[in-house]
Order: structure tokens, then sequence, then C-alpha cells
């Protein structure tokens, strides 16, 4: 299976489920353990679920902007904003 047919299929038993354990996941998605956690990696990078090491869960549509913009920001250079030492500031050079 292509990691991405793996990663839609994990995301939806995870939506189905709200919050689901890593072990459940592992059985109905009928693959090993390693590539579901690899999986839940691509799928966090992504903002679009969160994990520990018995849960997994998908972030809400609020999470996931927040995310996303946070992680453009430390990223783009024409951001609005930028973050330096953990402080949110306006990006001086941004021209919008």
């Amino acid at each position: 299976m292509r990691e991405e047919d793996l990663d839609w299929k994990i995301y939806h038993i995870i939506v189905e489920k709200k919050k689901c354990p890593i072990s459940l996941l592992v059985d109905l998605s009928g693959t090993d353990s390693n590539k579901v956690l690899l999986s839940l990696k691509r799928l966090e990078k992504n903002c679009l679920v969160k994990f520990n090491d018995e849960n997994a869960e998908i972030l809400s549509l609020q999470e996931t902007i927040m995310k996303n913009c946070l992680k453009n920001a430390l990223t783009d250079t024409n951001s609005p904003v930028i973050i330096q030492n953990g402080i949110i500031k306006e990006n001086p050079n941004y021209k919008g």
C-alpha cells in the first residue's frame, strides 16, 4: 500500500473514532505498528492529528489552522508575523 493510501485510511479511522488507541489503528488498518507510527508522524507533520504513545486524535479545524500559521510563520519570510525567541511579532519586512 502506498504511504498516501495508508495515511488516508488511518486518518479516516481516527475521524470515525474521534480518539483512537494506536493498537486499534494497527488492527483496523491491517498493517504493522511501525507503519502506523510513520503514518501518524506524517499526519502530525501536516497538522491533521496529534498522538502520544497510546492514542491518536484528530485536530480541530482551529488547531489545524493555528498550527499551519505558526509553522508558516517560522519558515516563510513573507509571512505577516514572525516568531523570534518564542515571541510572535509583526514582520517588519511584510508588504501586504
